[in-house]
């Protein structure tokens, strides 16, 4: 089986990948069906702001909906994980309950090639 995060798009911005929230139980309770996919958690993008408080509940509201999905059925959520925070905001990410940050430009620096060469329909 693939270990999976379900994405979730807790800013509510069009450029970002993600399902809205209120769509997550639905999914959930569809992918079982799914045999060679099994769910880890949940990861989202927070809003690129310096406003610490807009990020911070960004990270909020994934916490929130895997704490729902947990109590409603936690098989659904495996771990339950959080993956969220990036190499500008995984402080934040970590005290609101992550598990995997990702930091690549932290550690690599920035990309060489804008991120419209690896993506170039959010051009």
């Amino acid at each position: 089986s693939l270990d999976v995060y379900v994405q979730v798009n807790t800013s509510a911005e069009e450029s970002k990948f993600g399902m809205p929230p209120e769509e997550l139980p639905g999914f959930l309770r569809e992918l079982p069906q799914f045999s060679a996919l099994k769910v880890q958690g949940l990861m989202t993008l927070a809003i690129f702001s310096s406003d610490i408080a807009r990020v911070r509940t960004c990270f909020q509201r994934l916490r929130t909906l895997r704490d729902q999905a947990q109590d409603t059925n936690p098989e659904l959520i495996g771990r339950g994980s959080l993956s969220m925070g990036m190499s500008g905001d995984y402080e934040v990410a970590i005290e609101e309950g992550a598990n995997c940050v990702r930091v690549g430009q932290a550690i690599f620096g920035k990309r060489a090639l804008p991120d419209s060469y690896y993506w170039p329909e959010n051009s």
